[in-house]
């Protein structure tokens, strides 16, 4: 791995990544997330969150002021729920139920999502074609259907090709 050379983060960037949370960025989250999608386990949904904003904001501004102090959340933050739902009339497995979870604390979730969006492109390598907005799963099957086309019509050699089935879990 000597030889093998890894992206970093600038000083800069490094710096803008670990600033405490600021109450306009949270509340910008809490604004933007759709209320009326799910309810959280406790069974009341994002909308209900929104309007009672003005009473709890003061204690989620606390929540992430500590967790920027201590690098550590508590165990209840990232607590969800899990929910089979059956995806056919009789299911016999687990592969015949779409799972769902809900994370009881979506804004701090999205708040550091935000955050890091910003600098992923940064650090994760251009071929990396999932799970970074603006890429697709799709994109690298089509990049080895043109190296494959490519040899093909040079009259090139290559040593191998590595197909993986991507399968969805559960």
């Amino acid at each position: 791995m000597d030889k093998v050379s890894f992206d970093r983060l600038s000083i800069a960037d490094n710096k803008w990544l670990i600033i405490p949370f600021c109450l306009m960025k949270i509340e910008s989250v809490v604004r933007d997330i759709d209320g009326n999608k799910s309810s959280r386990p406790d069974g009341y949904n994002f909308s209900f969150v929104n309007e009672i904003w003005y009473l709890v904001k003061d204690e989620v501004i606390i929540m992430f002021d500590q967790f920027h102090a201590n690098e550590v959340l508590s165990k209840g933050t990232l607590a969800y729920f899990l929910a089979l739902i059956p995806k056919m009339l009789s299911p016999l497995a687990l592969k015949d139920y779409q799972h769902i979870s809900f994370l009881s604390n979506l804004y701090l979730v999205k708040v550091l999502s935000r955050r890091l969006a910003k600098v992923m492109n940064l650090i994760i390598s251009t071929t990396q074609s999932t799970f970074i907005k603006g890429r697709n799963l799709v994109d690298g099957m089509l990049v080895v259907n043109e190296l494959v086309d490519y040899t093909k019509k040079m009259n090139k050699q290559f040593f191998f090709i590595f197909k993986v089935d991507f399968e969805k879990s559960i």
